[in-house]
């Protein structure tokens, strides 16, 4: 760590209480630190945070640090908040180190954004503590989590469910930036240094409410398991998410390198094949579905394991293609042989149909296309034969003085009554079945005989020597790139 804890130059360390060597100890377990880092010190005023603030003010010299003091008051607990916020003004005046502070109404946001209020006042007071460091310029925040939070939350999320993410717990380091040097000192110890020092702290009332989940856990589940089944059962738990931590690692490493090979971005979406996914180990299948819903939305909040297996389940029905709907607006839809993460399902199209005079030009503004129609000689079988997808030839004594250009119609043929389904062609080309709705296609009368794409419908082709004959095109509108919402028909003049 950069000249940090070399043992020669801080022989003051024999003189340190028990806390203080556990946290240096893992300070240079996780590399947290380097010799010169500027720390922003997260201080509530509890016990563990002025614990903490007391704890790096004593191995600065030795580990050559610059502290700043941040506290954010939530304002949550009215004037008993606001003399926290005194408190620790006046502690970091004692040990002149600079301070910062900063107030926020947080149950009013929470009320306003209808979001879960210990939820909001996390993410607040992390936002405040990241500004702070890069206002100052810091390269670490060091915040309170101790042994007891750690064993707290790996026993919270297996009583919730959790995988093997969820039960890696509290992370020492977070992004290189958030460090936990008492990540391994117990609360017990925490008190013990206070008490040996006579430092005053403060109590936050809440702690002792026992409707909140997290404290009948502290206060009732974990005391009655030690007493009963494991007296050691912190540092059990801990282990614990240690070596779940190691295991996702490397769980997370290979699920990166398969998902980097397995995805492929689609217009407002991921896909996936859904065969390559199903050859994957089944934990790398869950951890690759879990990635791509990460990058897809930027978090997993809301999706939970039974989420997965959905998806899982909806890839293992063969049978034609179904669609689930995730939190976050989210929509998982499965085609025969692909997976697709969309934000949101494509509109199903308005249904249109315009006037196409021949000769003439048709606008079809839904679909973006602009349709052309001359009058010329039937050309050659080798013409017709390599004919692009945009271009077809018609035989004009077949068709009516005016076509239609329109979307599809359920039980449409391809040339009329008794020729092949519309709808079956489409499956066979896997055209997606919410993209059918926005194919433009020429009829006459109530005859498909041409959809862009295909060949014509043979009782309208042009056949050599069968006379004039009207070549239709098709080609992108420019000034209809976006396609009209309004759904009206309109009449080509």
């Amino acid at each position: 760590m950069g000249g940090f804890g070399d043992a020669r130059s801080i022989p003051e360390f024999m003189a340190m209480v028990t806390m203080e060597i556990q946290a240096y100890r893992t300070l240079r377990k996780y590399g947290m630190l380097a010799s010169g880092d500027r720390v922003i010190v997260a201080v509530s005023g509890g016990a563990d945070s002025t614990a903490l603030l007391l704890c790096l003010n004593k191995l600065a010299p030795h580990l050559n640090l610059s502290l700043n003091a941040a506290h954010l008051n939530h304002h949550i607990r009215g004037p008993e908040a606001d003399a926290d916020e005194d408190f620790v003004r006046r502690m970091c005046a004692d040990l002149g180190i600079p301070f910062v502070s900063e107030t926020i109404e947080v149950k009013h946001q929470a009320a306003e954004t209808r979001q879960n209020l210990e939820e909001m006042a996390r993410r607040l007071r992390y936002d405040f503590l990241r500004r702070v460091a890069s206002r100052e310029k810091a390269q670490k925040i060091a915040v309170a989590h101790n042994l007891d939070d750690q064993a707290e939350t790996a026993l919270f999320r297996i009583i919730r469910g959790s995988g093997i993410e969820g039960l890696s717990a509290i992370y020492p380091v977070v992004d290189g930036l958030i460090i936990r040097p008492l990540i391994e000192c117990s609360r017990g110890l925490i008190l013990d240094y206070l008490k040996r020092h006579e430092i005053a702290y403060r109590e936050d009332s809440t702690n002792t409410d026992l409707r909140h989940s997290r404290n009948r856990i502290r206060r009732e589940v974990i005391p009655y398991l030690e007493k009963y089944l494991n007296p050691q059962l912190k540092r059990t738990l801990a282990r614990e998410a240690d070596q779940a931590r190691e295991t996702w690692a490397f769980l997370e490493a290979q699920a990166g390198k398969q998902y980097q090979a397995l995805s492929r971005p689609v217009d407002d979406g991921i896909s996936i094949q859904i065969k390559d996914l199903f050859d994957l180990h089944a934990a790398l299948q869950k951890q690759v579905l879990r990635l791509a819903l990460k990058e897809f939305q930027g978090s997993l909040r809301g999706i939970s394991s039974a989420h997965i297996e959905d998806i899982l389940s909806l890839c293992g029905n063969a049978s034609g293609s179904r669609r689930i709907h995730l939190p976050g607006g989210i929509v998982v839809l499965r085609r025969p042989h692909q997976l697709l993460l969309l934000k949101q399902m494509p509109a199903e199209g308005i249904p249109f149909c315009h006037r196409f005079p021949l000769p003439g030009i048709c606008r079809v503004p839904e679909a973006g296309r602009i349709f052309s129609a001359t009058i010329c000689s039937t050309p050659d079988p080798g013409t017709i034969k390599d004919m692009c997808l945009s271009r077809a030839y018609l035989q004009q004594s077949a068709l009516p003085p005016v076509l239609t250009i329109r979307s599809r119609i359920a039980g449409d043929r391809y040339g009329g009554p008794g020729h092949r389904k519309v709808k079956k062609m489409l499956i066979d080309r896997k055209i997606p079945s919410e993209r059918r709705s926005f194919i433009p296609m020429v009829a006459a009368g109530d005859d498909v005989i041409w959809i862009p794409g295909f060949r014509p419908a043979r009782a309208y082709e042009a056949r050599p020597g069968s006379g004039p004959c009207v070549m239709i095109e098709i080609k992108e509108d420019a000034g209809n790139a976006v396609r009209d919402a309004g759904g009206k028909d309109q009449t080509s003049k």
